[in-house]
């Protein structure tokens, strides 16, 4: 009941003054007094079983009973001073355990000093889907053991409120640790250690005391605030209070600059998800961060009143506190539309956002206390009409508040760095929070092309629309998508303003689903020039997209996700869509590979819309065309995708009728392959995977840790890339349709590290050498009217040769096989051993060379016959050849092989000995031996 007048004001003395011992005494019973009202506010509108929590709550923390709620063991930490239950605890306790008996403790031992209601508990804002945030302020001195017991009982409680429909959250605080700012207790509407001072005003502001000791801040009078520890200590030393009967939680001294900093941040983060419920602490920041670095706390305004003696006549709501201030400052401002803003959040944490908060009775009373605030303040006469429609947005509202919402939280950001930038010290580092805040901040608030935005308004929309159109129109700047609502066509999408607009299709059917507008009655209209959707393909994508979103998306990621990096998640891919009645697709053919089909090499692949997620809670599209599209689309979730990566981190989905099934399959296989071959780091070692796409063929490989690929038009470029040399050993996977009918998938399958390995294979017409080298380049030359045994000999001695004068750190081997094809075409391999041991009839063929200033010197020795470019010039390989000819019996015309090379590096364009590799001098020796046998 508020007393008609108020009561005397007090006035304590600064030191040196005179201080009433009964005036101390007075406002210690101010205070509580207060906050027994709040209590009672908050009594009376719980319901009758949920009241008994309140009744019960420090009787719980008292003594240890069996049978109530909560009991741990008789040796858990229980005991508040200055606390003797009433009748009303006694009862409810009673009711619970009916044998229970209440005698006073012979012990002087108090480890709880305090039990705090704290947040909007306590005020006007307080609702059915309000939580209760509790201080438990225990001893300093308790050992980890008894605070871990203390923790249970805590957790146990809060059980039991839950069973009684409330959500209750203990905080154990140690007031000696807080006080010296450490272990500051983190609330549901607080980020902790990045605000202590603020969470401090908080308390103050908001705090319901139950029981225990009292704050000391109700001691200091409010001239002597920013003298708080000293005045504290004089009271204490002249014995004007005992020291145990206050908890000291400290002032507002000194509180740095970089605590409204983070306060601005953390409740910039809340109100991505909540903007209603934290614009208004938003505003509260800027109000505090503009009067630094004296700022006029609210908390201050309630014990002025105490001290006044006009808190019982006073309205010291504190949400009531935080929209007077931010009125104030708007006005002062001239900031109309931001104030137009801040009466809507107040009327909204005041009356809810939907009748389901509160009762019939409740809501007459608040909208009522509604009227009387806008009066007032002098509201226009239309605003409290206009803001109880509230509960009838659609999404056209809901989508204008946001960019009235995302407008003011910029603005915001902005103020507060540029608060940092004025009174923060440069060399200040922010904390850890701090800095994850930023990066959550950065990207939700970020604005990119693809990027879908999440509006902040989303769940305030409560009138669902049953249609809605998806029209393909021109915009500036190239063609786009935009929604309507209603039913609205191509022809006529000019005269009516669309509520969305993306770039691509794929965008706003993400859009649509994400922001809650998307359900199974919906009606969608569909018109498009480029696109042919049926409804029911239409319908199927839109539920598949829903569900990839529903299971994968996270809307709000824990702070600590944004310690690394941000990744991919993983994708959903949606080949094909809207080109579902291609009649190219319906062609049949026995070369069924989606990527590469029939005779024409014809590839399935049209298009690719792709949706992904990110560990930072964001959801980009993408839209790319064909095979290339679709590689670009796997090598990126490879690279980027967090680890470890499998087949979930890729979804698939195509509607193209009668090859969807085969599309996806086919596309599954190629990124599981991707996966085994690329999703790890290779030591010393850098597969290559190829495979058919059209009627070219790609290579994917790795170089620095990114994955990428290169189209190869030609059978011909294909072998050229075979033959390449490697930084490192490089494995190949050969999908089954790239060069089938020839023995190199089996060649390869024997491929080796630091082993050079010769296959020759003879045909009717010739006999081919397959040489793939150390690191797995592949050199094949075909050989008409040879012997063999006298080629395989030929190659052996030149091989042996440049191996056996270590011309390579590490020691190879060489390995010889013949290839043999059966009648159904298998191919097979068996070894072969020989002896590379020239005769002395047989010709030696070297080449060598020295780098000098003018080039190359070259040196060809046949046999002991030395020709030099000293000589010769740029004859000196005619000179050898002519010289080579007399050793032809009879003028005929047979191949002259090289027996050895010994060049420097730059004959073979090469800088770096670590970079020689056998296929080197491979290519060399057939580039002579090709001038040679003209």
């Amino acid at each position: 009941m508020i007393r008609p007048h108020p009561e005397p004001a007090i006035h304590l003395g600064s030191p040196g003054e005179e201080i009433s011992i009964q005036d101390l005494q007075t406002i210690k019973y101010r205070f509580k007094r207060l906050n027994q009202l709040r209590e009672q506010r908050v009594q009376d509108f719980l319901q009758p079983r949920q009241q008994t929590f309140l009744d019960l709550l420090p009787l719980l923390f008292h003594c240890n009973f069996p049978m109530l709620p909560g009991f741990i063991s008789s040796t858990t930490p229980a005991g508040i001073p200055e606390y003797n239950p009433g009748i009303q605890a006694i009862n409810a306790a009673r009711q619970l355990a009916k044998n229970f008996t209440y005698t006073r403790a012979a012990s002087q031992t108090y480890p709880i000093e305090g039990l705090f209601l704290m947040g909007s508990v306590g005020s006007i804002a307080f609702s059915k889907t309000s939580d209760m945030d509790i201080w438990l302020c225990h001893q300093s001195d308790l050992l980890s053991c008894a605070i871990a017991e203390l923790q249970k009982k805590a957790t146990a409680i809060e059980i039991w409120a839950a069973s009684l429909g409330l959500e209750v959250h203990f905080f154990l605080m140690d007031s000696k640790q807080f006080l010296l700012g450490e272990n500051t207790p983190i609330s549901t509407e607080s980020s902790g250690q990045t605000q202590h001072y603020l969470l401090l005003e908080e308390f103050y502001r908001t705090a319901i005391y139950i029981a225990g000791k009292s704050p000391a801040w109700w001691l200091v009078p409010p001239h002597e605030e920013r003298n708080y520890t000293a005045y504290i200590k004089h009271l204490i030393a002249n014995r004007f209070i005992p020291e145990h009967e206050l908890i000291d939680f400290g002032g507002f001294d000194a509180v740095p600059a970089e605590e409204f900093t983070s306060a601005t941040l953390w409740h910039l983060y809340k109100a991505l998800h909540s903007p209603h419920k934290s614009l208004l602490k938003l505003l509260l920041m800027e109000c505090y961060a503009s009067e630094y670095p004296q700022p006029e706390w609210l908390c201050q305004d309630i014990k002025k009143a105490v001290y006044q003696g006009d808190y019982m006549t006073t309205d010291l709501d504190p949400y009531l506190l935080i929209y007077q201030k931010v009125e104030k400052y708007l006005q002062k401002a001239h900031s109309h539309g931001r104030l137009a803003l801040a009466r809507q959040c107040f009327y909204l944490k005041v009356m809810g956002s939907s009748d389901n908060t509160m009762d019939s009775q409740t809501r007459a009373t608040r909208e009522k206390y509604m009227h009387s605030i806008a009066n007032n303040w002098n509201w226009p006469a239309s605003t409290i009409d206009n803001l109880k429609y509230q509960r009838l947005w659609n999404i056209k509202k809901a989508t204008s508040e946001h960019a009235v919402i995302v407008q003011q939280l910029t603005h915001c950001y902005r103020m507060i760095m540029g608060f940092a930038r004025d009174h923060v010290a440069q060399n200040q580092e922010n904390s850890n929070d701090l800095k994850l805040i930023g990066r959550k901040l950065h990207s939700f608030l970020e604005k990119k092309p693809g990027k879908i935005e999440i509006i902040t308004t989303r769940s305030e929309v409560h009138s669902k629309e049953n249609t809605l159109s998806i029209v393909e129109n021109r915009l500036p700047g190239g063609d786009g998508w935009a929604m309507y609502l209603k039913n609205v066509q191509m022809t006529n999408a000019a005269d009516f303003e669309p509520i969305q607009k993306c770039r691509s299709l794929i965008e706003i059917l993400c859009w649509l689903i994400i922001n809650g507008l998307y359900h199974k009655q919906l009606q969608l209209q569909f018109s498009s020039h480029s696109l042919k959707i049926p409804n029911e393909e239409l319908h199927s994508t839109l539920t598949q997209i829903n569900l990839y979103l529903t299971q994968s998306f996270n809307y709000d990621p824990p702070l600590e996700t944004y310690q690394t990096l941000k990744a991919q998640l993983n994708s959903l891919l949606i080949i094909n869509m809207g080109i579902s009645d291609d009649d190219g697709l319906c062609v049949m053919s026995e070369r069924s590979d989606a990527l590469s089909y029939g005779m024409n090499r014809q590839c399935f692949i049209q298009t690719i819309n792709r949706i992904s997620l990110s560990s930072w809670g964001e959801i980009t599209t993408s839209q790319d065309e064909g095979i290339e599209g679709l590689f670009n689309c796997l090598a990126d979730a490879i690279n980027n995708s967090k680890k470890p990566l499998s087949l979930s981190s890729l979804k698939f989905v195509c509607h193209t009728p009668a090859r969807a099934k085969g599309i996806i399959l086919r596309v599954e296989a190629v990124f599981n392959t991707l996966i085994k071959l690329f999703s790890k780091q290779h030591h010393n070692r850098s597969p290559r995977y190829i495979l058919p796409g059209g009627t070219s063929f790609y290579v994917f490989q790795s170089a620095n840790k990114t994955l990428s690929y290169k189209q190869l038009a030609t059978r011909k470029q294909l072998l050229s890339e075979l033959a390449s040399p490697q930084e490192q050993f490089s494995t190949i996977h050969f999908d089954p349709a790239v060069l089938e009918n020839t023995p190199i998938h089996l060649i390869y399958s024997l491929n080796r590290p630091q082993v050079i390995q010769l296959f020759y294979y003879e045909s009717k017409t010739d006999t081919s050498v397959y040489i793939v080298d150390e690191k797995g380049a592949l050199y094949i030359q075909p050989h008409s009217k040879a012997k063999p045994s006298q080629l395989l000999k030929q190659y052996a001695i030149f091989l042996e040769s440049i191996l056996n004068r270590n011309l390579f750190e590490t020691l190879l081997t060489i390995e010889y096989y013949e290839i043999t094809k059966s009648p159904a075409g298998i191919f097979s391999y068996a070894p072969v051993q020989l002896k590379a041991t020239a005769s002395n009839q047989e010709l030696s063929l070297r080449i060598t060379g020295e780098d000098t200033h003018k080039g190359i010197i070259y040196s060809i020795y046949c046999n002991e016959k030395e020709f030099s470019s000293l000589d010769h010039g740029n004859q000196v390989f005619y000179a050898a050849y002519q010289h080579i000819l007399q050793f032809r019996n009879g003028k005929i015309n047979y191949p002259i092989h090289i027996t050895d090379i010994d060049l420097p590096l730059s004959a073979f364009r090469i800088d770096n000995p670590e970079q020689l590799q056998t296929i080197h001098y491979l290519n060399y020796k057939q580039k002579i031996e090709d001038k040679f046998n003209i």
